[in-house]
């Protein structure tokens, strides 16, 4: 299954002469060709941890980081947990939408510095608690401001993350190497400096607040398990003109080149039909393009787990190898549960994992498909214990990816 994928990127690659890159951030002389370009972004997705069945706020103050500046609750409390008020505010004001409020740096509003913001956004922010100071830091983290204008303690910070003035101007053609990787990849040092431009764990590793009721990592996007048929014509419409798919794309997943990219690295009319659609980050990553076109580098924790489990190394992942895991010859039936619990954790589950047809597993007369419901239980046949050292395993459905 992942393996004619990934040939598939070995080939495209070596025909256009490109080198592939992983959308959670771009790794500096990778030789690597399977991948969806480089990232200009810390990762864009990572393993959550939640106690409960709710999506809790984000801890703001794990033990040892500090800030410059009092953390601003309100921008780090899931959505549907703010009070009428403030979603009045958050939409009305800026422009924000649930999904675009609950996964951090996906509303374009956020990628500008307190200044360039208009008076009504900027009156919208102070009523959730932010000022100059908390926005600039905690939301835009200075990203919008010319190097010249960082103060020194600003410019230092970004320095011990890898930046140089060429990097920040984009004349150098590489990027450093914290850019690709998670929170828990960060040396002690690098964690400081993070904390100094108002990073912690949740935002650096871009926490998804989403409500999440199924066992997988991220809400189900119920709406992509239905056939074309089924598909109301606004959405068939978006599909076609946005996202090049055809019915016969459409209703065979994974079969799509565009399927091939991670969604930081659509093209911007791509991105904007995926959003739509009601894609983001987490969604499509996982369920879409299940992590294919990561770097091995850029799997950590239970990612690295689930790779593993299912038999990879580098040297195979990255062509290297022509050796395969034996799991690419099973089907799912045939998968251990030890198997089936690590392609779960990369949105797999059985009718995709067989490339089953959407047409085969949906009723027409329930209008629903019969492959995976948002919201039921684990399955007996899946062993989340392997992923018992990274905080996966052992928590309820919606919290589960957490």
């Amino acid at each position: 299954i992942l393996l004619a994928i990934l040939v598939t990127l070995v080939i495209i690659a070596t025909v256009a002469g490109v080198v592939l890159g992983n959308s959670s951030g771009d790794e500096s002389g990778s030789n690597s060709s399977i991948g969806s370009g480089e990232e200009n972004l810390s990762p864009a997705g990572s393993p959550k941890q939640s106690p409960t069945a709710e999506s809790p706020p984000i801890v703001f103050t794990p033990l040892g980081d500090t800030f410059p500046y009092t953390v601003p609750t309100n921008r780090f409390t899931p959505y549907h947990e703010l009070d009428s008020t403030s979603k009045n505010v958050v939409q009305n004001q800026l422009g924000y939408t649930e999904v675009t409020w609950n996964n951090i740096g996906l509303n374009p509003i956020e990628w500008e510095k307190w200044n360039d913001l208009s008076s009504n956004e900027r009156g919208g922010a102070r009523q959730l608690g932010l000022s100059v100071d908390t926005w600039d830091c905690f939301v835009n983290h200075y990203s919008e401001y010319a190097w010249s204008e960082l103060s020194e303690n600003i410019q230092v910070h970004y320095q011990d993350l890898g930046w140089t003035q060429s990097h920040w101007e984009e004349i150098a053609t590489t990027l450093p190497s914290t850019e690709s990787k998670w929170w828990g990849q960060l040396t002690d040092n690098e964690k400081k400096a993070a904390n100094g431009i108002c990073y912690f764990k949740g935002n650096w590793d871009k926490v998804d607040m989403t409500p999440n009721s199924s066992y997988f990592p991220y809400p189900v996007p119920e709406f992509r398990y239905r056939p074309w048929d089924a598909l109301d014509s606004v959405t068939s419409q978006v599909a076609t003109t946005m996202l090049g798919y055809t019915d016969e794309l459409w209703d065979d997943p994974g079969s799509h080149f565009v399927e091939k990219n991670t969604y930081l690295n659509l093209e911007s009319e791509e991105q904007e039909g995926a959003s739509y659609l009601g894609f983001y980050t987490h969604t499509w990553d996982c369920h879409v393009n299940h992590y294919l076109s990561y770097y091995w580098s850029s799997f950590h924790e239970d990612l690295k787990v689930a790779v593993e489990t299912l038999g990879w190394d580098e040297d195979m992942w990255t062509g290297v190898s022509s050796a395969t895991p034996k799991s690419e010859d099973k089907m799912w039936a045939d998968l251990t549960p030890e198997e089936k619990a690590a392609a779960t954790r990369l949105c797999y589950f059985r009718e995709i994992w067989d490339g089953e047809p959407l047409s085969k597993w949906y009723d027409y007369a329930l209008d629903k498909n019969t492959g995976v419901t948002v919201d039921g239980p684990l399955p007996n046949d899946i062993n989340l214990g392997v992923f018992n050292l990274t905080g996966y395993v052992g928590r309820p459905p919606a919290s589960v990816g957490r």
